[in-house]
């Protein structure tokens, strides 16, 4: 007897016109009422596609682009169209194509979700290219005597990895430093897959390395020898702790934007909105290791900061000076007993805020919240937990240019 699933697919050829950019990156048809999602097309597109039919919506791939649309552009990296690289979703638009795509997304996303309608968002964006300062590689081999592939996964076949040559949004230094350590590969935990993150640390690189169960002490150690430019290593261990196993302390991997040109506009914009107010204190909700807090301190702002990471906790109390405090733990657990404030700056991660916190928030007397959002959905989901506040203003940044994400700052005022 054929399973329900397998009767609700189907396939089939059609050609399909591109209306817009879903939030995922995939271009968006309609056909008869059926939605169909295709990657790596472009609105104003005419294609010829494979399309899977499940239920109400269905999977495209593009056979042939039959009528180019004009927003289309080369990608910069031979790795998104040879390689099929996944780590990128929209090096086929304009930058300029990319960033409205980007500002329709936040726009619906509000209006249906989050019950919001507003006009299209500005946006702020820096360099298109080069501008990642941490990359994380996938590590395969089929044996242990194998010698490792390093890259990233294809969009089209997530468990393959291609070998990384370049990457075009990453500091050339990371990728200097991949290629430095590939002879020396053999230094890994023996095993079959592992994570490596490079990240810029002052004049070198940090390295964290996950998903092994032990690793010889001398090998990191040696790693660094081989490769000086590594100033730290660190390693993850089965149980999710972290420890240093070569290198300087002072390398550890911090808790940064990996964009640090529009993080800087990014923290400017906020930090300008919180002065705006005057506050005399503020709650710096998922405060990372705090830097709104530290700069808002220093002009003699009282914060209090909630951070649940261990690492970001021990860096925040190191720069966070009386009267500010820092409180270590979940922000549900702990926004109830920050307030009262006069400006609640919420800053979590893609999953947004559960919503204990949106309840929290409604019940304050706080003059200003401050919404920084890496996920529109979750971002229009929590506001419409939030009915007490209206939006006052939008502004998008495009800290990862060539993907499909976006940061969204929504400042809240009191609802009428």
């Amino acid at each position: 007897m054929r399973t329900g699933r397998a009767e609700a697919r189907e396939s089939r050829i059609a050609v399909l016109e591109i209306e817009s950019i879903a939030a995922g990156g995939d271009g968006v048809a309609r056909e008869n009422g059926l939605v169909t999602f295709v990657p790596r097309t472009a609105p104003g597109d005419r294609v010829r596609a494979t399309v899977t039919v499940a239920g109400r919506l269905a999977r495209g791939q593009v056979v042939e682009v039959l009528s180019p649309a004009a927003c289309r552009a080369t990608p910069t990296c031979p790795h998104y169209a040879t390689d099929a690289c996944g780590g990128c979703q929209l090096q086929h638009l304009s930058l300029d194509a990319q960033r409205n795509a980007k500002r329709v997304i936040v726009r619906d996303a509000l209006t249906r979700i989050g019950k919001r309608p507003i006009a299209l968002p500005p946006i702020r964006g820096g360099a298109a290219t080069r501008y990642r300062s941490r990359i994380a590689l996938a590590l395969r081999r089929e044996g242990s005597a194998m010698p490792w592939t390093g890259g990233f996964h294809r969009f089209d076949n997530p468990d393959s990895v291609f070998e990384l040559r370049d990457c075009a949004v990453a500091d050339e230094r990371l990728v200097q430093v991949w290629q430095a350590i590939r002879p020396h590969a053999r230094l890994f935990p023996r095993t079959r897959a592992l994570r490596l993150t490079i990240r810029l640390a002052g004049d070198g690189v940090a390295l964290v390395v996950e998903g092994a169960d032990r690793w010889n002490e001398d090998d990191p150690r040696e790693l660094l020898a081989q490769v000086p430019t590594i100033r730290s290593v660190w390693w993850v261990r089965p149980d999710g702790s972290k420890a240093l196993a070569a290198g300087v302390r002072d390398a550890a991997p911090a808790f940064v934007q990996v964009n640090a040109e529009v993080g800087a506009m990014l923290r400017a914009h906020v930090e300008s909105a919180v002065r705006a107010v005057a506050p005399g204190h503020v709650v710096d909700a998922y405060a990372g290791v705090g830097e709104l807090t530290t700069a808002l301190g220093a002009s003699g702002v009282r914060c209090t900061a909630i951070e649940l990471d261990a690492e970001a906790v021990e860096e925040l109390r190191q720069r966070v000076a009386a009267p500010s405090v820092v409180i270590a733990g979940r922000v549900e657990d702990s926004i109830a007993v920050a307030l009262p404030a006069d400006v609640i700056v919420l800053n979590p991660p893609r999953a947004g805020v559960g919503p204990g916190v949106c309840d929290a928030v409604n019940a304050s007397n706080a003059r200003v919240v401050i919404y920084v959002s890496c996920d529109p959905a979750t971002l229009a989901r929590d506001l419409a937990r939030m009915p007490r506040w209206a939006i006052a203003d939008v502004m998008l940044f495009d800290m990862f240019p060539q993907t499909a994400h976006v940061e969204t700052v929504v400042c809240l005022e009191r609802a009428a």
